[in-house]
């Protein structure tokens, strides 16, 4: 039976992500004359509070209950709203929405002081409230120059400071102040280039993954600006073009520079913004392992270790579980065992709820894992629920992996494990086919490496390997070739 598909009411949609709390607050605002004198509206947001909006689907029956509760002196709906019934409805959920908005838009300006003094300034200047006017200014003037990180933010707060004062000074027919001017030229000058610069940084880290063209023609028009020696010499603007030249050039001089850049201006740099620049190093890390410089395992576990002690690796307060498991994989190649357990308890609180006993088990599997205690890891690995994709597959082949290590006899339970996995692979539909191929490449040689192990079959190690170095795309060929040698190794 074909499920009914029902246009969804965007009052609804954005009530839906409310907490309790802003629920309670919007309540305060509705009910405020100054801003809403419609009862309907008053009582339309009293019914929608009952409801555990998440579960709501805006059927005909629900919009019927919703509409007798709040117009219960009108004619009451007959199984759907009459055309008339449907715009009286629609016109109160508008005016709630409308009402939602500024709500949010309130509750904005209490927490963005930069957009709340924009809207300030203007009108005490308006009513020259010349007290209160430089009161704030030199409170906020205070503030700003003991702030010791300086990004976008804070340049784009101190030019319309600027800007405020200069409009204060010809309100009241005073003097132009040319150090206000320069004052205001220069931070509006830092703000632009540092915004600019961002989306340039931005820009080129998503080349990386696209094809498309884009004109990079404006950024000449930035060079010039750049050139300048107040702004060349600058370690924030400094810092920017080091994280670019590293994004266009990929060498290990402009990745040494970076990180020397970095380490000298940390206190300068806000935490999101190094987080990022940090992100950046380790990507270049990644690339170069990938590109098989197997000696960017370490540098790779320093940037970690560096970005822990920094406190970058919480964002809007969760761990982010990829980088997570990276680090544990990366502690575990440079035998960091140790300081891989403790990164899993620090951060364990920080793993959203939901899978964060999955990904605790997947963690010190990886660790079992390394230090070749297979069973216990391969016991680890099997209590590892969905988490995404990409845990998923990791789980999958660690877990054959495992079985591989820890069978010491042919075992045909094991080879259907290892044909499940296999079809598992040739049916997931979220891989891309070069992916797919890869791990599929993967399992087969796989499945004849743990043949011939087990003198099962014609294969020989020659033709593994002959079979191996034949294959365009494969995943993990590090660890075939080693499984490979120690084969050789033991029948020598």
């Amino acid at each position: 039976m074909k499920t009914l598909q029902y246009k969804p009411i965007l009052c609804l949609e954005l009530l839906k992500t409310f907490s309790s709390k802003e629920m309670e607050n919007l309540s305060y605002l509705v009910n405020c004359r100054y801003f809403n004198t419609d009862k309907y509206v008053v009582d339309l947001l009293n019914v929608l509070k009952r409801y555990k909006l998440e579960e709501v689907v805006p059927s005909d029956e629900f919009q019927c209950i919703i509409y007798e509760q709040i117009f219960s002196h009108l004619e009451k709906p007959k199984g759907k709203l009459t055309k008339n019934q449907g715009s009286q409805l629609n016109r109160k959920m508008n005016d709630l929405l409308r009402l939602a908005e500024k709500f949010l838009v309130i509750k904005s300006l209490e927490e963005n002081t930069v957009v709340n003094d924009e809207l300030l300034y203007p009108q005490l200047i308006e009513r020259r409230q010349s007290l209160l006017f430089n009161r704030h200014i030199n409170k906020v003037k205070k503030t700003l120059d003991n702030q010791e990180t300086r990004g976008v933010d804070y340049y784009e707060h101190r030019h319309k400071l600027e800007n405020n004062i200069i409009n204060y000074h010809d309100s009241m027919n005073q003097a132009l102040n040319l150090k206000n001017v320069a004052n205001l030229e220069r931070y509006l000058d830092m703000y632009y280039l540092l915004y600019k610069l961002t989306i340039h940084l931005g820009v080129l880290s998503f080349q990386l993954l696209s094809k498309e063209e884009y004109d990079f023609s404006s950024m000449k028009a930035v060079n010039v600006l750049l050139e300048l020696s107040k702004y060349s010499q600058h370690p924030l603007i400094a810092i920017y073009q080091a994280n670019i030249d590293l994004e266009k050039d990929r060498t290990d001089k402009a990745y040494f520079y970076m990180l020397d850049l970095l380490d000298k201006h940390t206190n300068e740099v806000e935490s999101n913004r190094l987080r990022s620049f940090y992100t950046n190093a380790t990507n270049y890390c990644i690339l170069q392992r990938i590109a098989g410089n197997q000696t960017y395992n370490q540098h790779l576990f320093n940037l970690y270790k560096i970005m822990h002690n920094k406190d970058l690796l919480i964002d809007n307060g969760v761990v982010p579980i990829q980088i997570l498991k990276n680090i544990v994989t990366m502690s575990c190649r440079a035998e960091e065992y140790d300081w891989a357990t403790e990164i899993i308890r620090h951060y364990e609180t920080f793993i959203p709820k939901s899978i964060r006993r999955s990904v605790c088990e997947f963690c010190y599997g990886v660790i079992a894992f390394h230090q070749k205690n297979y069973e216990a890891a391969h016991e680890r690995f099997i209590q590892v629920d969905k988490i995404n994709t990409v845990y998923d597959i990791n789980a999958r082949v660690l877990i054959i992996k495992c079985l591989y290590e820890k069978e010491k006899t042919y075992n045909e339970y094991t080879m259907t494990a290892f044909r499940s996995i296999e079809k598992f692979f040739k049916t997931n539909k979220e891989l891309p086919v070069k992916n797919k191929k890869a791990y599929k490449n993967f399992i087969q040689i796989l499945i004849n490496l743990y043949r011939v192990r087990h003198h099962e079959g014609k294969r020989t190690l020659e033709w593994l390997k002959e079979k191996l170095e034949q294959q365009e795309v494969i995943s993990d060929k590090r660890w075939l070739l080693e499984k490979i040698e120690e084969l050789e190794k033991n029948r020598g």
